[in-house]
């Protein structure tokens, strides 16, 4: 009896206390039919009452105090798992991840997990979770809908970052602006575009901010200029040299 006791005690879960309350009471119903053959039909019908009270109702109260807890709005959490996949659709585990929830996303086995109680969702129950490898210049974003599920899953895959742009100024060796010279990024000499009057340019990168991109300049009169400049918002200067 001292192990049954010492059994029951490890168990935490409402539902394996019940399937071993369950357990134990069939096992003295066997030991008592085969010690009294009499009173049969009571032992029975004593035995079906006590599984009753110990395995069906706790379980009726976990089901329904579940369902207090998801209808509670100052209660209900929601647990929103993301999982983050790279460029091969490969899981990766060194990720950033963010929102534009509240809440800040924990790793947990095989991702990340972002908590949320109901009474602070956003008011439309949408948002948005965001992933990154800042070093690889990847990036990636999903939107979430909390409706229903307490538990939904959300997968991010990362792409190249190629949304910024390249900005700055071309000037002569005396920092003076040079006006109509030709600005391209190599790889997309079509897009190239001519400077302003003050020598400046904005043309897109194809690259992430912080990215080095390579940039060719030209101008009749001056030798032309390669040059590496990150992309982004902080403006670079090129230096062309008159021939």
């Amino acid at each position: 009896m001292g192990s049954w006791i010492q059994a029951a005690a490890r168990i935490s879960n409402q539902w394996s206390l019940a399937a071993f309350a369950i357990a134990a009471i069939l096992a003295i119903v066997f030991v008592v039919l085969k010690t009294r053959k009499k009173e049969t039909s009571s032992v029975v019908w004593v035995a079906i009452t006590a599984l009753v009270i110990v395995g069906v109702l706790p379980m009726l109260a976990s089901a329904y105090l579940e369902r207090a807890r998801i209808m509670d709005p100052n209660r209900a959490i929601y647990h929103v798992r993301t999982i983050v996949l790279g460029p091969a659709d490969t899981p990766v585990d060194d990720a950033k991840v963010w929102s534009s929830a509240s809440g800040e996303p924990k790793k947990i086995a095989g991702g990340w997990q972002l908590d949320i109680p109901n009474g602070s969702k956003p008011s439309d129950g949408k948002f948005t979770i965001y992933a990154s490898i800042e070093s690889a210049f990847l990036m990636g974003k999903s939107e979430v809908h909390l409706g229903t599920d307490l538990n939904p899953t959300v997968t991010i895959h990362l792409r190249a970052d190629t949304g910024a742009s390249l900005r700055g100024i071309v000037v002569d060796d005396s920092g003076n602006g040079v006006s109509g010279a030709r600005v391209v990024v190599v790889g997309y000499e079509k897009e190239g575009i001519v400077t302003g009057v003050d020598g400046s340019f904005s043309l897109p990168a194809h690259a992430a901010s912080g990215q080095m991109v390579r940039v060719h300049v030209q101008m009749n009169g001056y030798g032309a200029a390669n040059q590496d400049c990150p992309a982004g918002d902080s403006p670079t200067t090129i230096v062309v040299t008159k021939k």
